[in-house]
């Protein structure tokens, strides 16, 4: 039959693709306990860190569930020894990368030196405030979790730029049940001792991952509890060149301007006043072509046929238009602009944006964030830093809390 041939074909190339360029195997990479939990050398001791690993399969359930186990004992263990607190960070990689230890350059050993990095500076502030004599109040640990899933499928140079968007449907799998337990357990975890930080990041495919999983469980509570208020269980989460859609974001939003959603920093003397910086972060370059340009293709292309409402908001994108891009690349949705200027990191709220809510819509220039994959830089590295210092992030002093200002009915 002509249909058996062809199929054969399809699957001959797929072989003969696999041989010449290499699949990406369908495997868990830090199976024993010393692979996946690691204590890291740092050239001061005066803030330790440690780099976990949990990896998720094609479904996004646990390859292993003691890697979440030991991650969960290791933090109580942190805590419980720390005098100031401990930060844990959460990374959850996108597109073309993997938890496979062995090479020099991917995701996962760059967050290796992130955290690394992070230790040192905060042991050179520690240091700093007990020569002034003005105390120290910032943590003394790091634990980094990076959460590992099957964002590569082949080393072929061609073909693994074809993987994009199967990739992304895996991805929007892997934001399900277990990624909320493991999220949410660590956050528990780490929150147990009330001076303790959690950021939780992802970047491509793994800010998506984050936001898919966190944005429901953070209306409901907004829905249950936004006029007493509450403490955030992470105190930023960061998107890093999201593979999101604007239509889920426009949602979000949405929901937070009707209800006057607001950011608090609240001190343990008892002050409370506005957070100058975001609860949730979404950081996009302006000349990021993989999610400006094939994710809208792709999007085009899945959406076909699908019936939009025809109506908008004034001055606002239609629905097709919000379901078809990155959320970084609708103007609607940025909230503020970064840019390098005279040497300088310059970062501005846009003057009358729509959205005005504590979820930024950061759009960066070329000279901050060059491609999708450029976010290691120390250009984009500082712009990190100063959404940490808006908040005061790292100073066990002050917790961020968010409300709204209007009730269920008033909305």
């Amino acid at each position: 039959m002509r249909f058996e041939g062809t199929g054969r074909c399809v699957l001959v190339l797929v072989g003969l693709v696999c041989l010449v360029g290499g699949c990406v195997p369908n495997k868990i990479y830090n199976a024993e306990r010393s692979e996946y939990l690691v204590e890291l050398d740092t050239a001061d001791e005066e803030v330790g860190v440690d780099l976990a690993v949990i990896e998720f399969d094609e479904f996004g359930m646990y390859w292993d569930r003691e890697q979440l186990e030991d991650t969960l004992r290791l933090i109580e263990r942190r805590n419980a020894e720390s005098e100031r607190g401990i930060v844990v960070w959460t990374y959850t990689h996108g597109w073309q990368n993997n938890a496979n230890p062995k090479p020099d350059e991917n995701d996962l050993a760059r967050f290796r030196e992130q955290i690394r990095e992070t230790s040192e500076r905060l042991s050179r502030i520690n240091r700093l405030g007990g020569l002034v004599g003005i105390g120290s109040l910032q943590p003394d640990h790091v634990v980094g979790v990076y959460l590992g899933w099957r964002g590569a499928t082949s080393n072929f140079p061609v073909h693994k730029f074809s993987t994009f968007w199967e990739r992304l449907r895996v991805a929007e799998r892997v934001a399900s049940y277990s990624m909320l337990e493991t999220m949410f357990r660590l956050t528990a975890a780490a929150k147990a001792r009330p001076d303790s930080k959690v950021l939780i990041t992802g970047h491509s495919m793994g800010g998506m991952i984050v936001a898919k999983t966190l944005a429901r469980p953070l209306v409901t509570t907004l829905m249950t509890r936004g006029l007493e208020g509450f403490e955030l269980d992470a105190d930023l989460i960061l998107l890093e060149n999201p593979a999101l859609d604007a239509l889920s974001s426009m949602q979000v939003i949405e929901y937070l301007k009707r209800f006057g959603t607001v950011a608090e920093l609240r001190y343990s003397d008892g002050r409370v006043e506005p957070a100058p910086g975001p609860v949730m972060v979404s950081i996009t370059s302006e000349v990021d072509a993989v999610t400006k340009n094939a994710y809208q293709f792709g999007r085009v292309l899945g959406t076909f046929g699908t019936a939009f409402r025809r109506d908008r908001l004034e001055g606002g994108p239609s629905q097709q238009q919000l379901a078809r891009r990155s959320e970084g690349h609708v103007d609607f949705l940025v909230s503020h602009r970064a840019w390098i200027e005279d040497g300088e990191l310059r970062l501005e709220a846009v003057p009358g944006a729509f959205n005005d809510t504590p979820y930024w819509v950061v759009q960066v220039t070329e000279d901050i964030c060059a491609s999708h994959g450029d976010i290691w830089n120390d250009r984009y590295r500082a712009l990190i830093r100063r959404m940490l210092e808006l908040n005061r992030i790292y100073d066990t002093d002050v917790e961020t809390w968010v409300r709204t200002t209007r009730t269920l009915g008033e909305g």
